[in-house]
């Protein structure tokens, strides 16, 4: 842009360029939401897998225990029917009392083995119960999590095409403001809340509704230079209020 600008052209280009703003400011506020869209999914995804690997084990380990009680029962049953077997060729009272005493001692311990079976094999059956819940919990944070994956790089490729375009307005619009006037609006925008520029009516700053000194707000009625907020230090731009017979008021 060739020519120095007017203050008031300064003054409305500035308010250009923070329009801008605002809405570049509006777009990183929700790119920066992604993180935690996702963060929920994948701490819950996290936690589960924890619960359900640690579930997992004690199935494992009780399946082990029961495959281990009906190895003993079946070696005890094979005992009691290799005992049984005998008693056709016991020949005496003695030894036939004797064997007849140890084969109820098999089956009575046959009896223990298959009762501590049935009692891991519940166990078994109310851990993979639950197993199947986390399981389950599990896959459907998954898909959530891949779903909600693909919005989030939607709306970013969005965001970044409308960043992009925003950019290059706003380059546009700095064009031709005095590097000392744009540097103070930065600089106070980034301390305000994204606000750097403000209007002036009324005799107050209507960035912080403080009063504005007399001899400042004269100067702003007649536009001779550029002035900040004492309070919150936002630049000035006096805005007069419409009379009462303007027919272009805006009541």
């Amino acid at each position: 842009m060739n020519g120095r600008l007017s203050l008031q052209e300064v003054l409305r280009k500035l308010e250009q360029v923070q329009e801008i703003d605002i809405q570049i400011n509006a777009i990183m506020v929700k790119k920066a939401e992604f993180p935690r869209r996702l963060i929920g999914y994948q701490t819950e995804i996290q936690s589960l897998s924890t619960k359900f690997n640690d579930k997992k084990k004690i199935v494992d380990e009780l399946e082990k225990g029961k495959r281990q009680q009906l190895g003993a029962l079946e070696l005890n049953e094979e005992r009691t029917k290799r005992s049984q077997e005998k008693l056709e060729q016991i020949k005496t009272n003695q030894e036939f009392q004797a064997l007849q005493k140890e084969i109820e001692s098999l089956k009575k311990n046959s009896t223990v083995i298959q009762e501590n079976a049935k009692k891991v094999g519940d166990e078994v059956e109310k851990h993979k119960k639950e197993l199947d819940v986390f399981e389950a919990a599990l896959n459907d944070n998954k898909s959530k999590l891949e779903t909600e994956t693909a919005k989030v790089a939607e709306e970013s490729k969005s965001f970044d095409s409308e960043l992009k375009r925003l950019t290059g307005l706003r380059a546009s619009a700095v064009d031709g403001i005095d590097k000392r006037h744009l540097n103070m609006y930065d600089k106070v925008r980034q301390t305000r809340t994204g606000v750097g520029i403000v209007a002036a009516a009324g005799g107050s700053c209507k960035g912080c509704n403080m009063r504005i000194p007399p001899q400042i707000y004269n100067d702003l009625q007649r536009g001779s230079e550029l002035h900040t907020c004492p309070s919150c230090r936002r630049i000035l731009v006096y805005k007069d209020a419409p009379r009462v017979n303007d027919p272009n008021a805006v009541v």
